[in-house]
């Protein structure tokens, strides 16, 4: 049996990631034998969404094709897969027993070395962007292939996945009937890593200004979102400041989505508070929320020391705790009472008054070649554009596809909704200059550290040079790959930087030494043991050694810029990966001198390899 209070230390330096919450799991309490077995008689099937994303669907045994039933949506949590969180939540015992299919979307390492939804990342934020638009996919992609109830429609995730089950019921309320958040956080808790970090710890922003920027980001589809909140007293990876904010963002989002306006109709003061416990298991408080009829439209469960697990979860799965009550038993009960056609909304095309927002991706910018322009907007709607710096009209060409610009120009565009609301018109500017070069940031699957020793570990979720003191040197390096095929055959590399970002500093590190490889170090571009000593070619033709050394960033966040020299110029690959070495210059002393950088998972300070060519 695994004890919080053991592993408390180890999730606190661990759950940095999610970009901060990558390991957010890993120290759940397991207690006890389930009291759950894994009942369920129906099929239980891999499918592969457009993107090549695979998802597992459950089908009762008492499906049959033609008779609509309800699709709940199920998010695992950092590190976990549909296997392991469809064992611990045993939805799937409930879908036999209540004739529901369910559906778990994967996250794949190749998104997210840790299998984090980016709850926090402001591209996975809205409607038609990022993971939103694939996991609406994959409900739509379901549809297609079974019988679904367009009224009976779920979500529900714990921890990383909760937080993007808010996200889901906040961008896409046409499709999603209510949702359920266990040891989530509130729409947009954050929006970098940074913030992220701050909001599992402390909360995120007000719940109630957060609340209105989910209830805006309804567009024309806003309407009541049932919602229903778990999470543990105990929780030290999303602190339970989290679940009473996911509460009151709902009650504000919902007071607005009801009728308009901010009368406090739906609150957040609970009109029940009912005490209860598990036999032999934890105490519990729920809270009930009611609208001005009477009808419960949130439901928040608050269990005794608990920490972050799935409450009532099975041991057959992963990060669970089978002694609080039965989260799964009681979200369905709660999605069952509440049908979309049961909750109130405001049609696209009744009294919307809201303009459609378009965005162009990417925006616009310097590129050294031809760009492609997608252009989205976050409802149904007729874009027009533009791209010879005239302001565009309704008689304007109408955007139906990518836009490929090959040389500088302006691109101005606007959207009309169905109900006729325009939105202003736009503009971005993207400037193709062949001389300016190419960035690219480290793979984060393939970066991290590799010690000299097998004891000392290797991981693509840190990234360390130093020593662990002892009086040894040298015994940590880092590995950063990119990915240079993109880069054209037929130019000449002028120059290149490196640049690496400080995470922290513990001890004494005095310098930074530089290796670069055409190709990889070891067998493949995956980190390796052997990555540590690896040589870069047998001949040298493909690398050099201690192509160049600097001082280490001065302060956390910092950065340094490593100058390729002109001789190592060569060994940037045109046609597949580039990879660097690092390793420390410390003194062989008792203590641990170590040096911490961000690794590629980083969406702000990602090491980046910078290319200029003619």
């Amino acid at each position: 049996m695994f004890r919080l209070k053991a592993r408390v230390p180890r999730v606190l330096s661990c759950v940095v990631a999610l970009l901060i919450v990558f390991t957010t799991f890993m120290g759940l309490e397991v207690i006890g034998p389930s009291n759950l077995k894994p009942a369920y008689a129906g099929t239980f099937v891999t499918k592969t969404y457009t993107d090549g994303r695979i998802y597992k669907v459950y089908i009762p045994t008492g499906y049959q094709s033609g008779i609509p039933v309800p699709l709940v949506v199920m998010l695992h949590g950092c590190t976990q897969d549909p296997d392991q969180f469809a064992a611990g939540t045993q939805m799937n015992s409930i879908a036999e027993q209540n004739n529901f299919i369910v559906v778990y979307p994967d996250q794949p390492s190749s998104s997210h070395p840790n299998k984090c939804w980016h709850w926090f990342d402001p591209f996975h934020q809205s409607r038609g962007s990022g993971e939103p638009s694939v996991i609406a996919g994959i409900v739509n992609q379901v549809k297609s292939e079974y019988t679904i109830d367009d009224n009976r429609i779920y979500i529900a995730g714990l921890s990383a996945g909760a937080a993007m089950a808010v996200i889901m019921g906040a961008t896409y309320p046409d499709v999603f009937a209510a949702i359920g958040v266990h040891s989530g956080l509130e729409y947009k808790a954050a929006t970098s890593e940074i913030n992220a970090w701050n909001a599992m710890f402390q909360g995120g922003p007000d719940p109630n200004q957060q609340g209105t920027v989910a209830y805006n980001a309804m567009g024309s589809y806003k309407r009541v979102v049932p919602t229903i909140v778990f999470h543990g007293t105990s929780d030290y990876t999303v602190y339970p400041i989290n679940g009473h904010q996911v509460l009151s963002q709902w009650a504000q989002t919902n007071d607005l989505a009801s009728d308009g306006i901010d009368n406090n109709n739906i609150d957040d003061v609970a009109d029940a508070t009912i005490s209860g416990s598990v036999p032999n298991g934890r105490s519990y408080t729920r809270y009930v929320y009611k609208d001005n009829y009477g009808a419960v439209i949130m439901e928040k469960y608050m269990v005794d020391g608990m920490g972050h697990a799935w409450s009532g979860g099975s041991t057959s799965g992963s990060y669970t705790d089978p002694k609080g009550p039965n989260a799964s038993q009681i979200m369905w009960e709660f999605f069952r009472d509440h049908p979309k056609n049961g909750g109130s909304s405001t049609p696209p095309s009744g009294n919307d008054t809201t303009p459609p927002v378009t965005t162009a991706s990417p925006p616009g910018g310097t590129y050294v070649g031809p760009v492609t322009v997608s252009l989205s907007t976050n409802e149904p709607a007729t874009t027009y554009y533009t791209t010879d710096g005239t302001t565009p009209t309704t008689s304007s060409p109408k955007y139906t596809g990518p836009i490929t610009i090959s040389n500088t120009t302006t691109l101005k565009f606007f959207s009309v909704d169905t109900a006729g609301n325009q939105e202003a018109v736009k503009s971005e500017t993207y400037i193709i200059d062949p001389n300016s070069g190419s960035s690219f940031s480290s793979i984060s699957s393939e970066d991290g550290y590799v010690g000299a020793l097998l004891a000392d570990g290797m991981s693509t979720s840190v990234h360390k040079v130093g020593d662990k003191g002892m009086y040894n040197t040298d015994t940590y390096r880092v590995i950063l790959s990119f990915d240079t095929s993109s880069l054209p055959d037929n130019v000449t590399i002028t120059g290149a930087k490196l640049r690496i970002y400080r995470k922290s500093l513990s001890g004494t590190v005095n310098s930074i030494s530089v290796d670069i490889v055409r190709g990889y170090f070891g067998s493949s571009s995956a980190l390796e043991q052997s990555d540590y000593n690896a040589p870069v070619s047998a001949n040298a033709a493909n690398g050099a050694l201690a192509v160049a050394t600097v001082a280490p960033p001065g302060a956390d966040n910092a950065y340094v810029d490593i100058a390729i020299p002109a001789n190592a110029l060569e060994f940037i690959n045109k046609t597949g990966r580039t990879q660097f070495r690092l390793r420390a210059s410390t003194p062989a002393d008792f203590v641990s001198d170590v040096l911490e950088i961000y690794g590629g998972e980083s969406s702000t300070y990602a090491p980046k390899l910078v290319v200029n060519y003619q």
